[in-house]
């Protein structure tokens, strides 16, 4: 993983060069880690109406589901806005850019701003979301903690050899080598499917771990419920790091 965050870091620097750009960027990306948050506390609150809704009186019933909708249509409209404001980020951030690149790398650098921003946002929410799960029950917490570093390590190996094989491809291009598309996209498509089946073994691990505790009565029913969400949204931000490490790979190869 090691260099994973080293390109990462240089991409980072490179695409937004002022202080004023970096700052709005994290905000960006804090904003989606916010925004796991929510739909974790929209599972929690979907999870009260349901269980305890004999228990419930008619007005409580109704303020739950009033912020059930609210909370669930503000996270809809929060993601929405991040990832269309970002565009407008991005192109004050390569005007202020002192560095000029050729026109054909100008696509390329749009893409790599893209999947950087794409992957910061998504390692943000896996952060918070595994904070959040420790929170609920540190020893599944702890845990998950361990698969996913697994995971993650192994997910740098695959990128670092994805990072050489995009190479091998710009100076072929730059050779005048003819590289058949079935060979360039297969190669980048296979290793991204690699580390989603990788996520989808680690996904069945720990949902067994987490029967086994719900069944030993370590973790109440209504955080069962809430656990499951929160897995399967670990699940979908490892399998967009896979595929978003592939392309990032790519585009950060093409731009260089």
């Amino acid at each position: 993983m090691r260099t994973v965050l080293k390109h990462l870091k240089e991409s980072l620097l490179q695409l937004f060069p002022t202080t004023k750009f970096r700052i709005i960027l994290i905000v960006l990306v804090l904003t989606a880690a916010f925004i796991s948050v929510s739909e974790l506390a929209v599972a929690k609150l979907f999870t009260q109406i349901i269980l305890n809704q004999g228990e419930l009186t008619t007005a409580q019933m109704i303020l739950y589901v009033l912020g059930f909708f609210i909370f669930f249509g503000g996270t809809r409209a929060g993601q929405y806005f991040q990832r269309i404001y970002r565009v407008n980020v991005f192109e004050s951030a390569f005007s202020a850019s002192e560095k000029k690149i050729r026109r054909r790398k100008e696509n390329w650098r749009w893409s790599q701003a893209f999947e950087l921003t794409n992957l910061l946002s998504t390692f943000t929410q896996m952060s918070v979301i595994i904070i959040f799960l420790t929170f609920l029950n540190w020893q599944f917490g702890l845990l998950n903690i361990v698969v996913v570093a697994i995971a993650l390590q192994i997910l740098g190996r695959i990128y670092g050899k994805q990072v050489k094989s995009q190479r091998g491809f710009v100076k072929a291009r730059e050779r005048k080598e003819h590289i058949p598309s079935a060979i360039k996209f297969g190669t980048r498509i296979r290793s991204g499917e690699t580390g989603i089946l990788l996520s989808g073994i680690a996904m069945l691990f720990l949902l067994g771990a987490l029967i086994a505790l719900s069944f030993n009565g370590e973790i109440s029913p209504s955080n069962t419920i809430v656990f499951f969400f929160g897995l399967r949204m670990q699940n979908s931000g490892l399998s967009n790091i896979s595929s978003g490490l592939m392309r990032f790979a790519r585009a950060r190869t093409h731009s260089e």
